[in-house]
């Protein structure tokens, strides 16, 4: 299992950078474009897809990694079955607003199957592909955050200054 969560961050990781440099690409190819005359229009509209598909990757392995924003100034006082009791609901309300993406994402992508990008005659449903992926990946995610605040104690507080990057 262990093997499989390592691989899928590595392949993650992968196309979060390859996305970032796509975006990078698309936004170099329109600054020059407009600088020799001749703007290529596809360039802001493919730079802002990217953005968001980047933004969903980024997403992701924020949430393998623990390293979204957190407030836990009050939780980190609580005695640890306490704190691993919050873990629970915290994930637990994770879950239920990515089931929620889960099951309104197809009919969206659905709903922007015959809209087409503004510069180009592509799809405009290719914005929102990344969002039941997103969805079950952050199911997933928080049900092992979630099995693990069960099992055993949560983290200790960190001491301002230490935590990771």
């Amino acid at each position: 299992m262990e093997r499989i969560a390592a691989a899928t961050e590595a392949a993650l990781r992968v196309a979060a950078v390859v996305l970032l440099l796509g975006m990078l690409g698309c936004v170099v190819a329109g600054v020059v474009s407009r600088q020799l005359g001749i703007p290529l229009s596809w360039t802001d509209e493919a730079a802002q897809y990217l953005l968001v598909w980047t933004g969903f990757a980024g997403m992701i392995l924020a949430a393998r990694r623990r390293s979204h924003i957190r407030i836990d100034v009050f939780i980190d006082r609580l005695p640890p079955l306490a704190r691993r009791t919050v873990e629970i609901v915290i994930q637990a309300g994770v879950v239920f607003f990515a089931l929620a993406l889960l099951r309104y994402s197809p009919a969206l992508i659905e709903r922007n199957l015959d809209v087409e990008w503004i510069s180009v005659p592509l799809s405009a449903a290719l914005l929102y592909i990344p969002l039941p992926i997103a969805a079950a990946a952050i199911v997933a995610n928080a049900a092992v955050q979630m099995l693990e605040a069960i099992r055993g104690p949560v983290a200790a507080p960190h001491a301002p200054g230490d935590q990771p990057l």
